[in-house]
């Protein structure tokens, strides 16, 4: 069997599982944010966003996603910077920057579309999808490490530490202690020994 022959298999059988897609479609997220793991939840919110409505404007995603200027800013600033979206120049819009029209490019739009694929090819899957995992937490910015530490947990069933961080991302074991701890006192992990 060759090799894409053999991924895709792979991800058809993945495919099957809802806990292993969510995996995959965070997989995907982390990709089109440039491969950071430490990106907040939100960032990839927007990200989708951005990809569901090409053409939309800071004001416009801050309506749509209640989210307050400054974390705006800061996220589109960020974006941008990291070649996951363009901004459109347009002399109809008005001076204002957060007029200016965005639209996603390049690895981020590509990793989009695969992440879509699991999400059953819905943008209101993906944003629900995202905005449920953010409502777990209560910590105000969760990463998407967190998050696919969440995943791992609930794929594995009972897991180990090591078993848990082999299915994180890569990034020194010392960030995903610090994830897992912070997960735990959330109360969103218990460990077998406080049971």
């Amino acid at each position: 069997m060759n090799q894409v022959a053999g991924l895709k298999t792979l991800h058809a059988a993945a495919s099957t599982n809802l806990v292993q897609r969510m995996g995959l479609v965070l997989d995907h997220l982390v990709s089109a944010l440039g491969e950071d793991p430490s990106a907040p939840l939100r960032r990839a919110q927007i990200l989708v966003d951005i990809d569901a409505h090409p053409g939309t404007t800071q004001s416009e995603i801050m309506d749509r996603l209640a989210i307050p200027k400054s974390t705006m800013n800061r996220e589109i600033e960020w974006l941008y910077d990291h070649g996951c979206i363009v901004r459109q120049m347009s002399f109809s819009r008005g001076a204002d920057g957060r007029s200016v029209p965005l639209e996603t490019l390049g690895y981020a739009k590509k990793n989009l579309e695969l992440a879509l694929h699991y999400a059953d090819h819905s943008y209101n899957n993906l944003q629900n999808f995202l905005e449920c995992i953010i409502r777990m937490f209560t910590d105000p910015k969760p990463t998407l490490r967190d998050a696919k530490i969440l995943v791992a947990a609930a794929d594995l069933g009972e897991a180990s530490r090591q078993e848990l961080f082999a299915r994180s991302y890569n990034g020194p074991p010392t960030t995903n202690a610090r994830a897992l701890e912070s997960l735990m006192e959330q109360g969103l992990l218990v460990s077998k020994s406080e049971e």
